[in-house]
């Protein structure tokens, strides 16, 4: 028996060890993105307000109740707009702070940690330090604007600035991890490259667009992609700083989703918007992902 035992254990050793190593982030992803993933979909089809009756089905309901309501077609757009917004501004910014990196200056890893520090900071405290400058009367911006002679702005009444605020706030947390991974790309192309096209007499407009972008394209498509799914599940940021206003404007879906799930009780609708949003994420990732292959090709 023992030498069976021993025998078992020589064939399947391999098999074992993976199993176990493999096995607990299976179960954590089961439980924790799975079974949640199933049920979400499941509720898109039932009407429930979490109370422990029997949902009740309604087939769909929810999806026609969404596609005839203007609030959450309009909070479709505003998903889109800030998420563009969001997006076009952190992956700009981000490249810039990476070919600074890149250039050997004193202090660079300073300002490469200074830079991260507000991606690791809770959303929450840096959100109520930037409400905090936003206050109309003692914040600190508006208090700048009285010493420079300028009238003091009342931000949360405005869509346009508060929007602005958003998107800066999204771009200052989000800009350090995509500039490292940029910086990871810029250190991964050939100098042999750029002193070629030197020789060449390539100015540096050219080198960027003959070396560093075609040099980049790998990393460009995952920042991009990565950046899609951010700007699609960003809705800390409005619940914090705006609570979907003013009049509605910063009222993005994921927002939406937040309180029909956890304020109204409304599982169903949430759920069906869920999968809206789920949908339409896959869909724009796969339009850049056949978009991105065929210029490779």
């Amino acid at each position: 028996m023992n030498t069976e035992s021993r025998s078992f254990w020589r064939r399947h050793r391999d098999a074992l060890i993976a199993y176990s190593i493999i096995g607990p982030f299976a179960l954590w992803f089961l439980l924790t993105i799975g079974i949640p993933l199933v049920a979400g979909i499941l509720l898109a089809f039932f009407k429930w307000n979490g109370m422990p009756v029997m949902p009740e089905w309604v087939g769909l309901r929810n999806f026609s109740f969404f596609f005839n309501s203007n609030e959450y077609l309009s909070s479709i757009w505003k998903q889109l707009f800030i998420g563009g917004l969001c997006l076009i501004f952190n992956m700009l910014i981000s490249f810039g702070l990476a070919s600074l990196f890149n250039i050997p200056i004193r202090g660079k890893g300073l300002l490469r940690t200074a830079y991260y520090l507000p991606n690791i900071a809770a959303v929450s405290a840096t959100v109520a330090v930037v409400v905090a400058l936003l206050i109309p009367h003692g914040g600190g911006l508006n208090g700048l604007l009285t010493k420079l002679g300028l009238e003091p702005i009342i931000w949360s009444y405005s869509a346009g600035w508060m929007i602005f605020w958003v998107v800066v706030f999204y771009v200052w947390r989000n800009t350090g991890p995509l500039a490292i991974i940029w910086l990871a790309g810029l250190q991964s192309i050939d100098p042999t490259l750029y002193e070629a096209a030197k020789v060449d007499g390539a100015n540096r407009l050219q080198l960027l667009r003959y070396v560093t972008l075609p040099g980049l394209r790998g990393i460009a498509a995952f920042n991009f992609i990565r950046e899609i799914i951010g700007v699609m599940q960003m809705y800390d940021i409005v619940m914090l700083m705006t609570s979907g206003g003013p009049n509605g404007s910063t009222d993005v879906l994921m927002y939406r989703i937040y309180r029909d799930g956890l304020k109204s009780y409304n599982f169903g609708m949430a759920g069906a918007s869920s999968v809206i949003l789920g949908l339409l994420t896959v869909l724009i990732t796969l339009v850049y992902l056949r978009l991105f292959l065929k210029e490779e090709k």
